[in-house]
């Protein structure tokens, strides 16, 4: 892929403070920060904060270092929520609505959902949870163990098929899981030529498939496959 994209716009530095999850809607573009303990909302026309909701504690609407985030088909935003061990959603106009998997997660750092399920990548025991949107865990998948899959996840994405592509921090690599977890193919290794990775984070699938990965690198990098 040789298209070179046009810089739009930086926004938010006066606001943000450790910036860690992005997912982008129809008009608003939604942003946790892990020092704020927050969830913020600009809007896609300027860029300007819309509102803010969030602050560290343990209640309904409360975070602490939330991590990944998305907006599913109704406009709701569904946050990792790290230390409180649970996802925490939010209406699109960032009122609380309902939080999940607290008795079940231990370390949620990203989250995606599909028309049928909620996805959670467990950092914790290394799991990617599957519920049920009736918010019921229906299925669990360990990615790591004696000989682990992947060794330490940090995002996820899915994929038109169901899999599951995670990023391994410390192998320098993406691993591609079927829906059951069984391992498909693995992607990039250590380095920092093109198509490897120093310690990869955020990832990205765009509707024509195309894979966008962040990594470390020299000087940080954005990849596409």
């Amino acid at each position: 892929m040789n298209q070179i994209r046009k810089f739009l716009k930086r926004f938010g530095q006066d606001i943000l403070k450790r910036p860690w999850g992005i997912a982008v809607a129809e008009d608003n573009v939604f942003i946790t920060d892990r020092e704020l303990h927050a969830l913020l909302q600009f809007n896609k026309k300027d860029y300007k904060l819309v509102k803010r909701t969030g602050n560290k504690g343990a209640g309904d609407g409360e975070l602490d270092k939330p991590q990944g985030l998305c907006v599913d088909y109704n406009g709701d935003v569904y946050v990792a929520d790290l230390n409180n061990h649970r996802v925490s959603i939010f209406s699109n106009a960032l009122e609380f609505v309902n939080s999940l998997g607290t008795h079940q997660l231990h370390g949620p750092g990203d989250v995606k959902v599909t028309p049928t399920s909620i996805v959670v990548l467990d950092l914790s025991p290394n799991c990617v949870h599957f519920y049920s949107r009736g918010e019921h865990l229906i299925n669990s998948c360990i990615t790591i163990g004696e000989d682990g899959v992947v060794c330490v996840p940090s995002f996820f994405s899915l994929d038109i098929a169901g899999n599951i592509l995670i990023t391994d921090l410390y192998r320098n690599n993406i691993k591609i899981l079927s829906p059951s977890g069984e391992l498909i193919h693995t992607i990039g290794r250590e380095g920092h030529r093109r198509g490897e990775f120093v310690y990869p984070y955020g990832i990205s699938i765009s509707a024509l498939g195309t894979i966008y990965v962040i990594s470390h690198n020299i000087n940080f990098c954005l990849q596409a496959f």
